[in-house]
């Protein structure tokens, strides 16, 4: 498997006017007009901040590989960490991954890649993980490189994330992987669209690849249901080398 990594200070000014005729005193203050004024400024400054937050989008880590199934067709896989390093919630949008054989050529695409979660908080990651086949090459071998395009628009939205307990990542009969465990929703809202994807670390904490999926039923506030997740099938090159996983859950919503 080949492996690479890619990403007023605000002065008040207040003055009392004293007045004085005969014995008759009058008192006029301007606190009142710069208060106001200096909220008007606070404001000021607060949007313009907020319209110079953006989300930018990393990519962390990736992976990619390649296998032959038993009757020889080829398989390309991509599996990457992104990352929000900007200062607003990033919307993650369409995602294409070119795979490349000899001299940087694309012998094919995977496209219709989802992040989970599909917006990303700032200083938090999501996973993309997919498969294809590739019908203009016969061996694995030819698969030489993977690059994947990322679009995603600053948002003012949070996703609804979900918890996840007793994760298990073993080592399975027809897949090189599996990752089982409890999603559990602790939010207020009905979860009903249920997306999970799991980052597989090596014994160096080192990124290997990606198992997504999702549940069939409904999570009420405080319920929970069992997740497996076993795709893509990952190449049989890196079995045995995976000792820990992070597991993603998230509510997904138009």
């Amino acid at each position: 498997m080949n492996k690479f990594a890619k990403v007023l200070g605000v002065s008040v000014l207040s003055a009392s006017i004293l007045a004085a005729c005969g014995t008759e005193e009058n008192t006029v203050s301007t606190a009142g007009e710069d208060n106001g004024e200096q909220q008007e400024q606070e404001e000021s400054q607060e949007q313009e901040q907020e319209e110079a937050a953006e989300a930018s989008i990393d990519v962390k880590s990736e992976n990619f590989g390649a296998r032959k199934d038993s009757i020889d067709n080829v398989y390309a896989y991509y599996a990457a960490e992104i990352t929000n390093t900007g200062d607003k919630p990033a919307r993650i949008g369409d995602v294409q991954v070119n795979i490349e054989g000899a001299d940087e050529t694309i012998i094919g695409t995977i496209s219709l890649v989802t992040s989970v979660p599909d917006v990303v908080m700032p200083g938090e990651t999501a996973y993309l993980g997919e498969t294809t086949g590739l019908d203009s090459v016969t061996s694995a071998e030819d698969v030489t490189n993977a690059s994947v395009n990322i679009d995603f628009d600053s948002t003012d939205e949070e996703p609804m994330m979900l918890e996840t307990t007793d994760v298990q990542v073993n080592e399975a009969n027809h897949y090189p992987y599996v990752v089982t465990g409890t999603v559990k929703n602790p939010n207020d809202e009905t979860a009903d669209d249920v997306r999970l994807a799991a980052g597989l670390y090596d014994e160096n904490d080192e990124f290997i690849g990606v198992l997504n999926g999702s549940i069939q039923v409904s999570l009420n506030p405080d319920g929970e249901a069992g997740f497996e997740l076993n795709y893509p099938e990952i190449p049989e090159s890196i079995q045995g080398e995976v000792v820990e996983t992070n597991v993603k859950a998230y509510n997904w919503s138009i």
